[in-house]
């Protein structure tokens, strides 16, 4: 017998996307010009200037070594088209071949933005694997000043020509950034299976008109399987992958965790769809002035995959996500999201943020204002009830 799956195959149109390169290890920063030399004589270097100060002299070392001319731009912490066109302008006046963004989410989907649109090679390098940015073709707006709130996502027509991951690097960065990786990459495991149920599309499609996609190709299988193999690898090694980060060192667990934060969740999420745990994970930036301290992408998702699962897979799974959660560090209440004083008026500018979001529409169901906002008190209820038999792990 055929499965569904297999059955839908005969009637769509389906597409698979991935970046162009995607190399990880060990020092292979000091490699990054003869890398990059292929798309071109000069570069644009946007990056904030603690990444500057932290990894800048081997990524200026290493273009002069390999004969690649660069403007290096100092990054304003938000991706928002105010910097994303203040960038432009400079790549633009320069004359670059090529866009390197180093850091973290919001440095790499600014590069993203002023590269892409502009037929220009997108280089990633992540110095942190607290998101799955850097593979992707998608870039997160958000409004000004930092930390802003979430503006809109836009799609490109193509993915990263390369992302360069050193793993040393990443290794010396906050332990709180990998374990905000997790978070992110977690909830795919549940969003991938929610968005095939639904027969909704992932990010892969046809045409493009004014920074979106359009005509939406059905996802193979092939994001259900990486899903697996990534929700896998996060309770494989991800404790131990914790303990590498903390004491700054390149273990396996380490190696593993990174590639699975960054390439698997990231080919499962643009392949495989996004659902509610982003939807709400996102539209908790409403509520980000609030936070004390400020909570990061992975953390807010990390909440949001508690709701998708009590909402899809019931209380078995929910507590078993709160333990793995736990051990990494992870949020699973509003507490632990540093909202001590959350009202239901919070909560309800949440409801409607989620009802606003492209992940909203590839639900199977539709819920009201009034039920997200229920899903969001029993998930924080459940979270509490069960988190204390498994208690929170410090992220340092």
């Amino acid at each position: 017998m055929f499965d569904p799956i297999t059955i839908a195959s005969t009637f769509y149109i389906r597409g698979f996307r991935a970046p162009g390169n995607y190399i990880q290890g060990r020092g292979v920063l000091s490699y990054l010009g003869k890398l990059v030399k292929r798309y071109g004589r000069k570069a644009l270097v946007l990056s904030d200037s603690d990444v500057r100060r932290i990894v800048g002299g081997v990524v200026e070392e290493s273009l002069r070594r390999f004969g690649v001319e660069y403007v290096y731009v100092i990054f304003n912490r938000e991706c928002s088209w105010e910097e994303i066109n203040r960038v432009t302008k400079i790549a633009l006046e320069n004359s670059v071949d090529m866009v390197i963004g180093v850091g973290g989410g919001k440095t790499m989907d600014t590069a993203k933005a002023v590269a892409i649109p502009n037929e220009l090679a997108a280089v990633m390098v992540p110095t942190i694997a607290s998101t799955d940015a850097p593979t992707s073709a998608v870039s997160v707006i958000y409004t000004e000043p930092y930390p802003g709130e979430f503006v809109e996502a836009i799609n490109f027509h193509r993915n990263p020509d390369m992302v360069v991951v050193d793993t040393e690097v990443i290794a010396k960065a906050p332990a709180r950034f990998l374990a905000c990786g997790m978070g992110d990459a977690a909830s795919h495991y549940w969003e991938t299976r929610a968005v095939f149920q639904a027969n909704k599309p992932g990010y892969v499609f046809m045409d493009y008109e004014n920074r979106r996609g359009v005509e939406p190709l059905k996802p193979f299988d092939l994001p259900l399987h990486i899903a697996k193999l990534l929700w896998e690898t996060l309770q494989k090694h991800g404790v131990a992958a914790m303990h590498a980060a903390k004491l700054k060192i390149v273990t396996p667990s380490l190696e593993q965790i990174v590639y699975a934060n960054t390439l698997l969740s990231g080919l499962a999420f643009e392949n495989g769809g996004t659902s509610l745990a982003h939807a709400i994970g996102n539209s908790l930036s409403v509520l980000e002035k609030k936070m004390k301290p400020l909570q990061y992408h992975g953390e807010m998702v990390a909440f949001g995959t508690l709701v998708e699962i009590l909402a899809e897979g019931g209380l078995e799974y929910a507590v078993e996500f709160i333990k793995w959660a736990h051990s990494i560090g992870l949020p699973v209440t509003f507490e632990e999201l540093g909202l001590r004083d959350v009202t239901d008026e919070d909560l309800y500018k949440v409801a409607e943020k989620v009802k606003a979001t492209s992940e909203y529409q590839r639900l199977a169901y539709e819920i009201s204002s009034d039920q997200i906002v229920a899903m969001m008190k029993v998930a924080n209820e459940i979270g509490k009830k069960y988190g204390q038999l498994y208690p929170r792990a410090p992220y340092e």
